[in-house]
């Protein structure tokens, strides 16, 4: 599949999604990688032909698309499972048999392996994969990357996952702030190369600049040189009979010995006027200041939210049982446990029994598409002092708010930066996160684990991610 000369831009948007991309993706999995709402979606949706180029050109394109939102059950979930020769496929995965009769009381990581399991039954020639390993645990995540190696056609991969797409990929397509560029290998690979060119290109514009001082001085020099030479060729220094100095003058004038100094002196600037536009056009974009700071406050109360000791109902006929469990103003606690354990169901219930006085900031596993467009049109309806703050924060937060305004719906990690953002304004006392990373790109996990080891308030973190709760949690 080849992307030719690729234009896209979405109806009433000021500006284009993808640019002048052209790109041939071959057999074997392809990373796609880049900021939140840089056009890796969109990139998929072509590939998979469910868009078509504004202009240029796609050949090639048609296959599945696996959606990074889990809303809706995944298109032959019945014929997939009715299929006996797919029954290796759905025990290598996992997956139950009554999965299919339940979907609405599965978790989030067990639709994802549904989703896949679909997919790959179809052997697809093209298979777009939109963040495939979110909300999974450490075995589905296993499992699902043992199952994607045995895949034989074109895939795409969209991922904040290092490790998957280390193990998968053999090559990289990185979209940075409008370019493209395939790299050869996994993510770690590219990564490093990207690095040693950033520094390359930091220690060849250190010369340049140190290039055109040496030049300005030597220009400032012929300068002066140059006046020099026309102060002594001014008769305005001679007297009204002063004949003899006049004739030097003359002399001077017509024999064109300062004449030299002056060609001098304008092949210099010439060459520093060359050497300026050089070191313009090499400029390095602008980089967006990063980080944001969440103003919180340790809340001055005992407790912020008990649970009395009991069962809870997970659905299916399912109990959780719980001891007492309480959250204090300070505490950083990690909440982990495979799929389907009940995680989400038990941090629902502990919001139900905040402290009236708590104010607590709430983020979800997933925002479902009908929620994030009505996120987006609430920012847009708020003040311009608030609006341009939220989108502030936003920007620090690595996504671009110009884009999102843009946008007909922002993408899940677009969605969970503006959630972030605006939570700023709540001066919460307790921080919930449902799996904050699901959907971030790596920059921006970074950033989010940056503010959060700032904040004063208790903060409590569903997530699969060990390092990010190794940082943050106690």
């Amino acid at each position: 599949m080849r992307f030719d000369a690729l234009y896209f831009s979405y109806p009433a948007a000021v500006e284009p999604v993808l640019e002048g991309l052209s790109v041939e993706f071959k057999p074997g999995w392809t990373g796609i990688t880049g900021d939140n709402g840089a056009g890796k979606t969109t990139l998929l949706l072509l590939a998979a032909g469910l868009l078509e180029a504004s202009r240029g050109s796609v050949s090639g394109a048609g296959g599945i698309y696996c959606a990074q939102r889990t809303d809706d059950p995944p298109e032959f979930l019945a014929d997939f499972f009715d299929d006996r020769e797919a029954g290796r496929l759905r025990a290598r995965l996992g997956l139950e048999a009554d999965w299919p009769y339940r979907w609405d009381t599965l978790s989030h990581g067990e639709r994802k392996r549904l989703q896949l399991g679909a997919a790959l039954w179809r052997r697809p020639e093209i298979l777009a994969l939109d963040e495939p390993t979110n909300h999974l645990d450490g075995e589905a995540r296993r499992l699902v990357s043992a199952a994607l190696e045995d895949y034989s056609g074109t895939g795409l991969l969209v991922s904040h996952d290092r490790a998957l797409l280390d193990g998968l990929c053999r090559e990289c397509l990185f979209i940075r702030q409008g370019r493209a560029l395939l790299r050869p290998g996994g993510i770690s690979r590219g990564l490093a190369e990207e690095e040693r060119e950033t520094l390359e290109a930091r220690r060849v514009r250190k010369q340049l600049f140190t290039e055109r001082d040496r030049l300005a001085a030597e220009a400032d020099k012929r300068r002066r040189k140059v006046e020099g030479s026309k102060n002594r060729l001014s008769k305005s220094r001679a007297g009204p009979r002063d004949n003899d100095l006049k004739g030097k003058i003359d002399l001077a004038r017509l024999s064109g010995k300062d004449r030299t100094g002056a060609d001098s002196y304008r092949r210099m600037e010439n060459r520093l006027e060359r050497l300026e536009q050089h070191i313009k056009n090499s400029a390095a974009p602008a980089r967006r200041k990063e980080g944001i700071t969440l103003e919180t406050a340790a809340a001055r109360m005992d407790r912020l939210c008990a649970l009395a000791p009991g069962t809870i109902p997970l659905g299916g006929g399912r109990l959780l049982t719980v001891p007492e469990l309480v959250i204090r103003p300070g505490d950083r606690i990690a909440l982990t446990g495979p799929n389907g354990a009940g995680k989400s169901t038990l941090v629902r219930f502990l919001r139900e029994r905040a402290a009236p006085r708590a104010a607590v900031l709430y983020l979800a596993q997933e925002v479902s598409a009908e929620e994030s467009r009505a996120l987006l049109e609430a920012v847009a309806g708020e003040s311009e002092e608030n609006r341009g703050a939220i989108l502030a924060r936003f920007s620090r937060l690595g996504s671009d708010p110009r884009m999102l305004l843009q946008s007909r719906l922002p993408s899940p990690g677009e969605v969970r930066k503006l959630l972030i953002a605006w939570g700023v304004f709540s001066n919460p006392a307790l921080i919930i996160m449902d799996e904050p990373t699901n959907h971030l790109d790596l920059t921006s996990i970074r950033l989010l684990e940056d503010t959060l080891k700032e904040v004063s308030c208790a903060l409590l973190l569903v997530s699969h991610d060990e390092v990010f709760l190794s940082a943050l949690t106690t």
